[in-house]
């Protein structure tokens, strides 16, 4: 049986990448014993195959730099962030006792309390208000 040199063609890229069919296969050594330029193609690959294979990438310096740089970075603002945290929540907790500090004294927290005017007699108020 006769397979058409492009079906071959197919199957035989394919096979570089994923494993074929035993069918497949089959048909993929029908078409290259069928046709010279498809073996000679076939053997042009796997040579192209085998000399990327043998290529190593030389890792960037700049690349690693930067990247390293860019991590450094990133802490950086990790710590910021965790700081402004910090002290948000440690005004919120110096506001509270604030709060707690005039409520227990008084039992209540309005304008009066929080000001001091209760305890305020008029002679400290015209005093406070003439200086």
């Amino acid at each position: 049986m006769a397979v058409n040199e492009d079906i071959g063609r197919q199957l035989m890229l394919r096979a570089l990448d994923e494993s074929l069919s035993p069918e497949e296969q089959a048909l993929l050594e029908t078409a290259l014993a069928g046709s010279e330029a498809l073996r000679r193609e076939q053997q042009q690959l796997e040579n192209l195959r085998g000399l990327l294979a043998g290529l190593q990438p030389e890792p960037s310096a700049a690349f690693a730099g930067r990247a390293m740089a860019a991590v450094r970075e990133r802490q950086k603002e990790a710590r910021i962030i965790t700081w402004l945290m910090r002290a948000a929540a440690a005004c919120l907790l110096i506001f509270a006792l604030a709060l707690v500090s005039l409520y227990l004294p008084e039992g209540r927290l309005d304008a009066d309390a929080i000001l001091g005017l209760e305890s305020l007699s008029p002679d400290d108020a015209v005093t406070l208000l003439v200086d």
